[in-house]
Formats: C-alpha cells, sequence, structure tokens
C-alpha cells in the first residue's frame, strides 16, 4: 500500500515546496516542475513540463544567467554545484541560488539534471545595505577624526593669537599712560591770555526762508510713465511636444523636420502587434469577470448550489432510513429475536447517518455563503477592474496613429539624443517624437536682474521693436514672470528672471517679416497715470520718517510744511501719490 501511494506523496512534496525543482532529462525535455518554480518564473505549469527546456528559457530574455547554470550543469560531471543567476522577471530584477545535481540510471549513465532554485533577492539586497552601511559609517567616522584634527589645530591657532593679544593690549596700557603725562606736562605750563576789544558774538542759524528769494514751482498734472527696456528673443507662441504613449516601435513616419502641418494630419504611426495581444487579453479578463459576477448574483440556481441541496437531500434520506432500522431493530432486540450486536451496528449506522447529514447541511451553508454581499461586492469590482483595464488598453490602441494636435511646423524630430524616426525604430514610453511650434502667436523670451523683477507682473503691456523689423511697432504683453533665477544657486553676477512677453495677434504683413529666433527690443511699461503730479526732487525733505513739502499759500504768503506719500521717481523728479492737488504752489529748494 506504501508503494502504491509514493508517487502521490512526492508529488505533493513537490507541490508544497517553497524553493522551485526542475527536472530535465537527456532529451531536454522538462520532466518535472513543480509550482513553485513556475511562480517564480512567471510560467504556467502546463507551459513547462513536456516541453524543451530551450524552447521555454532560452528564447525569455531575461534568463541568460540560468540557462547557463543548467547548460553547464548538463555539460559538467560534477554532482552538486550552487551557483547564483541574475534574472529579470517582468520588470523586477531577482537573484536567485541555484543548486543543479545529475540523475542517474542504474547503469551510472547520466540520465538529466535536476535543479533547485531559491529566490534570494531580499537576503542579497539586506546584504548590499549593510555593506553600504558600513562604509557610509566608515567615512563618517573618518570625517569626525578628520574635523576633530582641524579642531585641535584651529585651538591652538587661538591660543597663539589670544597671547599676542594680551601682549598688545599691555603695550598699548603703557603707551595711554604716558600719553595722559605729556598731556599733563603740557597743561601746567602757564597761559598768555590774549587781550582783545572785539566783543564775542555768535550766530545762529535761522529756519525761517524767505521764499521771495527762493524758487518756486506751480504743480500742475501731466502724463508720467515708468518702462523697462529689455532685449529678447522671438520664439514660437506655443510648442507641443508628441511622447510615445507606451512602449512600441515605429510602424510608419509622415513627417519630417520643417514641414508644414495641418490640425489632424497623420504624424506618426506605432506598432499595435502587442497592444492587440493585450487587448484581447483584457476582453477575456472582463467577459471573465462578468460571467462570474452573473453566476454569484443567480447562486440560488447554480450548479454548486444544486450539487450541496441534492447531498443534503441524500443525507436525510439516508437518515431517515437509519432511523427506521433502529427503531426495528430496537423492537426485535426488545423481543429477544436479534442479538446486541446487530442492535449496537444499527446505532452506530444512525450516529453515522447523523453526521452526514449534519456535514451536507454546512455544506449548504458554506456554498450558500459563497454568494454572500462580499463576495458580491468583490465581483463587482473585478468587473470595474477588467472594465477599467479593457478600457485603458482601447486608448491605448486609439493612440496607435498619432495626429497633430494644431497647426503649425515641425521644429524637432526624433529624442534628445538626435536620433531621427524611421520605422522599425524603438520608442519607449515617455521618448519624444516630435514638437509642433505654433507660429501663428509668437513670443519674446528676456531676462532682467533682480531690481527690476519685482517691478513686473503679468498683463503689464510692452511694445516691441528689432533690428530684423524695423518699420513695425509691435504690441504686447507680460505673460510670465519666472519666480526663480536662471543658473541656480551658483550662478555668477547678478542673478536674472526669465520673462515672456507675447506679441498682439499678427496680420499677414508682419508675419512675414517676423522669423522666431529674431533678436527684439522690448519696452515694458510698469506704472502709467495720465495725471501725475510730478516735482523736483530737490523739493523734497525726508524726516522723522515722513517725506515733507513746502506749500505756499499766496492769500496769506505763508508757507506749510506738509507731509506727503511718494509715488515712483524718474533721475529729477519724484510723483506724489497724496498729500498735494494740481495747482498749489510749492518751494523748489529746501535751502
Amino acid at each position: 500500500m506504501t508503494t502504491k501511494h509514493a508517487p502521490d506523496t512526492y508529488k505533493t512534496l513537490l507541490d508544497n515546496l517553497s524553493d522551485g525543482v526542475m527536472v530535465v532529462d537527456a532529451d531536454g525535455t522538462v520532466q518535472v516542475a513543480n509550482p513553485a518554480l513556475c511562480h517564480m518564473f512567471g510560467l504556467e505549469p502546463d507551459e513547462v513540463v513536456g516541453r524543451l527546456f530551450a524552447e521555454i528559457f532560452v528564447t525569455i530574455e531575461g534568463f541568460d544567467e540560468f540557462v547557463q547554470i543548467v547548460l553547464d550543469a548538463v555539460s559538467d560531471q560534477s554532482d552538486i554545484k550552487r551557483r547564483i543567476a541574475a534574472v529579470r522577471i517582468g520588470d523586477q530584477n531577482r537573484s536567485l541560488s541555484v543548486t543543479t545535481s545529475h540523475l542517474k540510471t542504474n547503469h551510472a549513465r547520466q540520465a538529466g539534471v535536476i535543479a533547485v532554485a531559491v529566490d534570494i533577492t531580499e537576503i542579497k539586497e539586506l546584504r548590499d545595505t549593510e555593506l553600504r552601511m558600513a562604509k557610509v559609517v566608515e567615512e563618517q567616522y573618518s570625517e569626525l577624526q578628520t574635523a576633530y584634527r582641524d579642531i585641535e589645530t584651529r585651538n591652538e591657532t587661538l591660543s597663539v593669537m589670544m597671547r599676542k593679544v594680551q601682549a598688545a593690549r599691555g603695550l598699548a596700557a603703557l603707551l595711554v599712560v604716558g600719553l595722559f603725562v605729556a598731556i599733563g606736562g603740557w597743561y601746567v605750563q602757564p597761559l598768555e591770555v590774549a587781550e582783545t576789544d572785539a566783543p564775542l558774538q555768535l550766530q545762529f542759524a535761522d529756519d525761517a526762508i524767505d521764499f521771495q528769494a527762493s524758487p518756486t514751482q506751480v504743480v500742475e498734472a501731466s502724463e508720467f510713465r515708468s518702462t523697462i527696456s529689455v532685449r529678447g528673443t522671438l520664439v514660437p507662441g506655443r510648442v507641443v511636444k508628441l511622447v510615445s504613449p507606451f512602449e512600441t516601435h515605429i510602424s510608419e513616419v509622415y513627417v519630417k523636420h520643417g514641414q508644414r502641418v495641418d490640425e489632424g494630419d497623420s504624424l506618426v504611426d506605432l506598432d499595435s502587434g502587442k497592444l492587440m495581444v493585450e487587448y484581447r487579453r483584457a476582453q477575456v479578463e472582463y467577459i471573465q469577470a462578468r460571467d462570474k459576477l452573473v453566476e454569484i448574483e443567480n447562486w440560488e440556481n447554480s450548479g454548486d448550489m444544486a450539487r450541496a441541496r441534492r447531498a443534503l437531500r441524500r443525507a436525510k434520506i439516508a437518515l431517515d432510513e437509519a432511523e427506521l432500522n433502529l427503531k426495528r431493530t430496537v423492537f426485535l432486540f426488545e423481543e429477544g429475536i436479534v442479538s446486541a450486536s446487530e442492535h449496537e451496528v444499527a446505532q452506530q449506522r444512525h450516529q453515522e447517518r447523523q453526521l452526514d447529514f449534519q456535514e451536507a447541511e454546512r455544506e449548504l451553508g458554506a456554498v450558500q455563503e459563497k454568494a454572500d454581499e462580499d463576495a458580491k461586492r468583490v465581483a463587482r469590482l473585478e468587473v470595474e477592474n477588467a472594465q477599467g483595464r479593457l478600457r485603458e488598453e482601447q486608448e491605448k490602441l486609439d493612440r496607435v496613429a498619432l495626429k497633430a494636435p494644431i497647426s503649425g511646423v515641425i521644429v524637432a524630430e526624433g529624442d534628445a539624443a538626435g536620433k531621427p524616426l524611421a520605422r522599425g525604430r524603438p520608442a519607449p514610453q515617455g521618448e519624444l517624437l516630435l514638437s509642433i511650434a505654433d507660429f501663428e502667436h509668437i513670443s519674446v523670451i528676456s531676462s532682467v536682474n533682480e531690481v527690476d523683477v519685482g517691478k513686473l507682473e503679468p498683463g503689464q503691456r510692452a511694445m516691441i521693436t528689432g533690428p530684423g523689423f524695423p518699420d513695425l511697432e509691435i504690441g504686447g504683453t507680460v505673460a510670465q514672470v519666472s519666480a526663480r533665477g536662471l543658473g541656480g544657486p551658483r550662478q555668477r553676477g547678478t542673478p536674472q528672471f526669465e520673462i515672456t512677453i507675447d506679441l498682439d495677434r499678427l496680420d499677414a504683413v508682419a508675419r512675414e517679416q517676423l522669423r522666431v529666433g529674431m533678436s527684439a527690443y522690448v519696452t515694458i511699461v510698469i506704472h502709467s497715470n495720465p495725471d501725475a503730479l510730478l516735482v523736483p526732487l530737490t523739493a523734497v525733505e525726508q524726516s522723522g520718517g515722513k517725506t515733507w513739502l513746502r506749500v505756499i499759500d499766496r492769500n496769506t504768503d505763508a508757507v506749510e510744511r506738509r507731509a506727503v506719500t511718494l509715488g515712483f521717481t524718474t533721475l529729477d523728479s519724484v510723483e506724489v501719490a497724496a498729500g498735494l492737488a494740481a495747482g498749489e504752489e510749492i518751494l523748489v529748494s529746501q535751502r
């Protein structure tokens, strides 16, 4: 009996091992592959057992080291060998410890190879982490030693300097004492008093200003504008970059650099072979999930429920028969017709049928629980997930043919490395394929220093001229002011901040004259006041944290010292924002 079930026992052991086990015979056919090995390599058992080893593993990218270990074991005559193999399974890099040995026949002839694979990725990563941490600790310890030696050197230097400072202080004290002695000796000499008949007179400054002799000015309203002038470069108003939406290959290219395209024109076709496989697989998953949901929602009429009910009915019938037989046996036993042993057998069968009935009831309850609310919720979520994946694959298929999103000119073709687009070229996900520039709208890119950047804000008007279009003066608007300086924190010189000015819509004549890359002169209006009150800088007085003007009242010939609020400043005048009215007269010079 033990011999009969030995193969099943071995199979059960293999199926429950956490290590992967594979047996390859002398012909290269995989005879055994337990579930752990299939799961480790992302394969199904029916894809491995009974097939050639080379047909399965040699053609899959990323299994090279594992294949080499098995091939070396076939050619090598040593009994047991253990090696480490790095494999790529899906999108993950794994490390496997592979132990190989030979299977031999009764005639000592080599019959095959057995390979046992253990996933040691986590162990290897822990070991690498320990080594890195040890190196970091060693470097930090070395830095601490260096810092300690630097501190000791600096302490010695400070001690020497302190001794020199103390010596200098002593010498200075002696010099000060000598100086006081010399001054005291000079003062004790007799003084000759000079006699003079002229009386001593003190002159006091008079704050009163004679405005009759001082220049004045009547303040009148006038237009005032403050501007900033910069130089920039004409660039396309908008550049749209098209990237590969997924990893694929180029199937067809319809455009080239410098070509003008209209919105909706075909640009590039991407290979859809792998996408169709994934799309069909997503369809299968969706159909399976949908059918499972329908089955769970109609679970009472399912085959499992029917089988469980039939089993319960059979158990009830058997229990009823056993109960009837027990009653008959009890009667006959009491009458002395049957023996006690036959009565005990009837009782035992009745108990067994009771247990069978109870087990059938539990089984029916367990089958019913498979379609409870949680199971239905899980089935619905699986359907939603399958629908989402199906939509995702459908969207990928819809993006196989790249169309021009805007009208413009192809200004970049290929990736950053300069590889041109061509049929069959790989296109990794996210790689730049094409760039389209919209030349219907043109902008100016320039920069300002840290002093002027605070005066600029989006929406300010600007005027653009240039040596390449001398007859044009084009209006524009500040579109963007960078919040970060160019070149990073190590930039030499005054920090510069990039600004973008969008030109107003151009007519056909202007569009023909302008070319991307031309230089441009930009005058940005940062302040404009048509009724500004400007006063000379010499009329302004600063004191007590306030700004003052001296205003003349011609009716009383009195001068009022008035606090005002200033605005923008020019080279020789300043705008009065508050505290002064048009037509009032002020003193131009305070002294």
